[in-house]
Order: C-alpha cells, then sequence, then structure tokens
C-alpha cells in the first residue's frame, strides 16, 4: 500500500472509530484529525471538503460490510442458503461491533444531516442491500428453498426488520441476548 493509500485508510479507521461517539455528521474535522494524528490541513488534503470526506467514510463503510457480510455468504449454494449466511453474518457483524452502532446503518439513519452526495451514498447502500435480499428470496422460491409464491419485498421487509432489532438489542439497548434472539428470529422467516 503506497504511502498516500495508508494515510488515507487511517483516516477512514479513525472516522469510523469515533463516529459512534459524535455521528458521523457531527464528526469534526478538528476531532478527526487527531484521532488520525495529523494537521486539519493534512487531512483535507486527501479529501478536500466536508462531502468527499463523509462519503469515503460511507464507502469505507459499506466496503467493510460487503467484507464482513456479504462475501462470506457468496459461496453458499442455493439462494435459501445464501440468505441464511447472509443473516448468520450480519448478526455477528454488529454484535462484533461490541456496542457501536453497525456504521451503514448509523450513515442512513443520519442522512438527512449529511451532505447530499453523503446522504445519497448512505441510502443508496442500504436500497441495494434491501435489492440484494429481494432478488436472493426471489431465487429461493423458485429453487424451492423458500415457499412458492414467496413475495420478495415483504421477505426483504421482515429480514431488514430482523437485523435492524440486532441494532436496537445489542447496539441501543446492550443486551447479552442479542444474538440467539436474532437466530431465533431468522429461523422463524426461514421456517
Amino acid at each position: 500500500m503506497s504511502k498516500s493509500a495508508d494515510t488515507r485508510a487511517r483516516i477512514l479507521d479513525a472516522a469510523l472509530s469515533e463516529a459512534p461517539e459524535t455521528g458521523l455528521a457531527g464528526l469534526s474535522i478538528a476531532r478527526l484529525a487527531k484521532a488520525a494524528g495529523m494537521s486539519k490541513s493534512g487531512l483535507f488534503a486527501r479529501f478536500g471538503d466536508q462531502e468527499a470526506l463523509q462519503t469515503a467514510i460511507v464507502q469505507e463503510a459499506s466496503a467493510r460490510f460487503r467484507k464482513a457480510v456479504v462475501d462470506p455468504a457468496q459461496s453458499e449454494a442455493g439462494a435459501a442458503a445464501r440468505l441464511k449466511a447472509l443473516a448468520k453474518n450480519w448478526t455477528g457483524w454488529q454484535i462484533g461491533l461490541n456496542g457501536a452502532p453497525c456504521p451503514v446503518l448509523q450513515a442512513a439513519f443520519e442522512a438527512p444531516a449529511l451532505t447530499p452526495k453523503a446522504a445519497e451514498a448512505a441510502r443508496q447502500a442500504r436500497r441495494d442491500w434491501t435489492a440484494y435480499i429481494q432478488q436472493l428470496a426471489r431465487r429461493a422460491a423458485l429453487e424451492g428453498g423458500l415457499p412458492e409464491g414467496t413475495d420478495p419485498a415483504a421477505f426483504a421487509f421482515a429480514f431488514e426488520g430482523a437485523g435492524l432489532a440486532v441494532q436496537s438489542y445489542a447496539a441501543i439497548q446492550k443486551r447479552d441476548d442479542a444474538g440467539a434472539l436474532a437466530e431465533a428470529g431468522f429461523a422463524r422467516l426461514f421456517a
């Protein structure tokens, strides 16, 4: 990795570490520069403006989510197995954040307070996730892994509801039973 890429990665790591405390929209350049161990001008030299910085943070959060949740599920045979792996990975991802909010969900919830481009990146990440779940539900029904006639939109809504409940139980309420409850909730969805 080049020095420039390494510095950019260090800034994005610092931003994702600070965002649970300040919110993405509330993350000041001064605080981020201090957390990244650099000057404010050095930070801006890497991104140019607040919108580019916020957008890069949202994109990095989405990339980490894909790497931890989506990519490992790709090796599963069949759409239903892939959906089950996504449910397990998503739950594990959120619980593995040790009480911090999921940065992709945090960005989406904060979208009205973000710069326009960053807000759209956050919304698009959620739209892409929903579309992917719907696509897999449609395929799973065709393959026999879900009941024939499964409504992909309704399935995705219930799937996301279970995942958002994990966010509430693990990150907001700090409940130790979030993982077990998520497993049971997703199991009912697939039953």
